[in-house]
This record gives structure tokens, sequence and C-alpha cells, in this order.
């Protein structure tokens, strides 16, 4: 029973309502705190009286003396210890005419700012702070029209004050990044099974068909994903698939193993057969005829032969395990072999070999190059070559000839069992149509590539890729 709670689908459909709901939220907070800002600014009533009274006093001095310098802040009682404010006056211009005590630079900076200019020609005597300080006012003075008087003192600023400080591309610039922030996670927690799933399938389609999703050991890295229901699921019908496919694979490859074994008395009797009757008979016009059978009954021991190889390889290799080995310790005596073959071939013979280490099965590996030499000296008219090159990941194996070729369109059917390409069913160097196949498989054992393409001017370049160590 799959808790819906955990569905995926519910999860998309969480997700984006979350996302909705923190956008809007985003946007509608500070609104609403701008909003409160706007209907709390004002002041109270101790404030209105102490800036009343301040605003008079300033104004009775300034009527008798007009020169603002004049003023004397201690008749105005503006230095008593309980009195909790300095006094400054600014004028239209914004500019400070004068201040009980000195007000610091980064201050008057602030002077020039949008924010106190509308506090400047606010029509209600309110509250800001700028840069750590409380200004209340302003209140024009009946004695000079152009002349506010403003009080103030260093205060920490509420966090209101600073929400008001907030500009409105820093909102819009939170907008964005909440909202890039949650539909990242929202595509990473759908994204990243998809990903692993389609690690899975690239794996299996490789021939790494024992691959699995383990959501359900605790040491496996894939544990992350059984949070999600659904996935989980797909994860194990995906390795339940795998498995069902193995082992259909398995049983054909351990049934043609059977009829191979069956094959073999049958027509090893049927050799001995044509052998007595070769050596009893007395009649020379059959020796042709007998001639002929015993050697399409060797063609068809090679067929079965070949084709054992192939259904038994991955049994043997298994059992003989994999084994670190460098490719000139691995290829030096296969080099060899090949250089002795070319020279009674007239031939010529070159190779390259690099000290890279790889993680194989023995067997499989020499198998898959030898049936890829031994095909390059079937076809080539007077060089083959193996080269060697390491890249960050893989070593790849190059063998190419300049024999005839194949057409572009049968690259793709080489690796095919019992398939042979045109020339080569017409051509006296025929074989089984067994050799890239059974090389194709022990690359693939190795979880190796196997690439062919045409070499320039003429002939073939297979290219056998394997992981380095």
């Amino acid at each position: 029973m799959i808790n819906p709670i955990r569905s995926f689908n519910v999860k998309v459909l969480g997700w984006f309502w979350l996302t909705l709901l923190v956008c809007l939220l985003s946007i509608a907070i500070p609104a609403f705190i701008l909003q409160q800002l706007d209907d709390d600014d004002h002041l109270n009533s101790k404030e209105r009286r102490l800036l009343a009274s301040v605003a008079e006093r300033v104004d009775k001095h300034l009527s008798r003396h007009q020169d603002p310098e004049r003023l004397n802040t201690r008749r105005l009682n503006l230095l008593d210890r309980n009195f909790p404010y300095q006094m400054m006056i600014v004028d239209n211009d914004l500019k400070l005419v004068m201040a009980s005590s000195p007000v610091r630079e980064h201050l008057l900076e602030r002077f020039e700012s949008k924010r106190f200019w509308y506090f400047m020609q606010s029509d209600h005597p309110r509250h800001i702070n700028l840069e750590w300080t409380k200004l209340i006012g302003p209140v024009t003075l009946t004695s000079n029209a152009d002349w506010k008087l403003i009080l103030w003192r260093p205060e920490r600023p509420r966090p209101s004050d600073l929400f008001r400080m907030f500009p409105v591309w820093g909102m819009l610039a939170v907008f964005l990044v909440v909202t890039s922030v949650m539909s990242w996670l929202l595509v990473r927690s759908i994204a990243r099974p998809l990903t692993r799933l389609g690690q899975a399938f690239n794996a299996v389609g490789q021939g790494q068909l024992q691959h699995k999703i383990d959501t359900e050991s605790p040491a496996s890295p894939d544990r992350q994903y059984a949070a999600n229901t659904q996935f989980a699921r797909l994860f194990a019908q995906f390795n339940d698939m795998t498995a069902r496919i193995a082992g259909l694979i398995q049983n054909q490859k351990r049934q043609s193993a059977d009829i191979s074994h069956e094959l073999r008395t049958p027509l090893t009797r049927l050799q001995m057969t044509l052998a007595l009757l070769r050596k009893k008979s007395t009649d020379t016009s059959i020796a042709p005829l007998l001639e002929r059978a015993e050697k399409e009954s060797e063609l068809l021991n090679l067929h079965i032969q070949r084709l054992s190889d192939l259904t038994t390889m991955e049994a043997r290799a298994i059992q003989q395990g994999r084994q670190r080995f460098t490719l000139e310790a691995l290829l030096t005596d296969l080099c060899e072999d090949a250089a002795f073959e070319a020279k009674a071939s007239n031939i010529a013979w070159h190779h390259t070999l690099i000290d890279a280490s790889i993680d194989v099965y023995v067997e499989p590996m020499l198998t898959a190059i030898e049936n890829v030499v031994r095909n390059a000296f079937k076809y080539a008219n007077s060089s083959v070559s193996l080269t060697c090159e390491r890249t960050d990941q893989w070593v790849v194996i190059r063998i190419s000839d300049d024999g005839p070729g194949v057409e572009s369109d049968e690259l793709a059917c080489l690796t095919k069992a019992f398939y042979r390409t045109d020339s080569a069913r017409q051509g006296e160097t025929g074989g089984l149509g067994l050799g890239l196949a059974i090389a194709a498989e022990a690359v693939r054992l190795n979880n190796g590539t196997i690439h062919f393409a045409l070499n320039a001017p003429n002939g073939l370049v297979v290219s056998l890729s394997f992981p380095v160590v």
C-alpha cells in the first residue's frame, strides 16, 4: 500500500504550493511591515510635548537674536542630564544650520538620501532612524520658515527600521533568490533519482545485467532514494526487469552450451565413420565426396567449438576472477606471436604498448584482442598495427589494417553472431562470423567498449576501450 503523503504527485504538488507560499510571504511580510511603519512612525505624546517645548524655546530665542550661532543651549536647558535629546536646525536645502552637539559625518551624508528628504517633507512630526541615530521632527520654526527643528540621539535601530531601509531592488533580489533556491530543490529532488535510473539503464545497456539499484541495504548509496515510495517501487521494478533479462540470457546460454555438448557426440561418431569409410573404400570416385564430407564436419565442429566458447566465456571468467595487469605485461607475448605470424605471412607488423594498469578478466581480454588481430591479418594487404593510448579514464587499444574494409552501413553489424559481410561470404577468407562476436562479448565482460571505423585510405580500425584503474 502506497503512503499517499509520500506519493510523487503529492510531493510535486506540495513543493509547488510551498514555493508559491514562500514567494508570497517574501513579498507580503515586508509590505506588511512597511504598512505598519507608516501607521506607527507617529510620535507618542511625550515626544510631541518635548518637541513642541524645544521649538517654542528656540523660537523665543530667535525672535530676539536672529543669529542661530548665538543660541545658548544651556539656557534652553538642552544640556540637562535629564534631557534625552540633542537639537539641530536644518534648512530647506537640507543643510545643517546649527546643532547643540557635533553631528557625525556619516549622518550628515545621509541628509542627501531620499529617506531623509521624505522625512523633512512630512506634514506631521514623526521619527526615523538614520545611521544608528534616532531623529524626531521636523517642526518648522515660526521665527524662520526656512528652518526646521529636529531632535536627535544615538540609538540602535529597531527591526522595523531595518526593513524600512531595505531597498526595493533588495526585495526583488530576495524574491528571485528564494524562488530560485526552492525551484532548484524541487528539480533536484526529482532529477537525482531519475539520473540514477538513467545511469542504471546505461549500465544494463552496456551489458552489465547484474547492475542493481539497492535501496534496501543501509550501507548502499542508493538508500537515499528509498524515501520516495514511487521511486523506490520504480527501482524495484527495474531490478526485477534486469533479473528477468539476465535469467533469460543465462538460460539461453545454458541451452546453447547443452546443445553444443549434445551435438559433439554424434559429430564425433560421424567423423569416425567417415574415417573408417575412407580407409575401407576402394572406389576412388567417392574419395572427393568423402573429402567434402570431412571438411564440412570439421567446419561444423569448429562452429560448435566457437559457439561453446561464446556461451561459456562469462562463467569461466567469473570463476577465474579479475586480475590487475599493465598493458605492456599483458600484451607482450601476444604481440610477439603476432610479429612471428606477420613475418610468415609477409605482412608488416607494428605495435606500441604503454605502462597503464587495468583490472580485467585475463582470458576474455586476450581472446578479444587476439580475435581482432587475427581478423586484421586475415584481410590485410601489407600491414597491421596495434597502438595503445591513455585518457583520463580509459585506455584505448587500436588495431588497424590496410585491407579492403567494409561498407560503412555494415560497421554496426560486425559484432553480430554469424554475421559476415558480402566480401567475406564470397572470398576465400570467409570464416564463421563468430570471431568479432566473441571479441565484443569479451570486451563487455571487462566493462569496455568496442568501436569500428574505416581506415584511410582503406582498411578497418577497431578500437577497444577499457577503464583505467
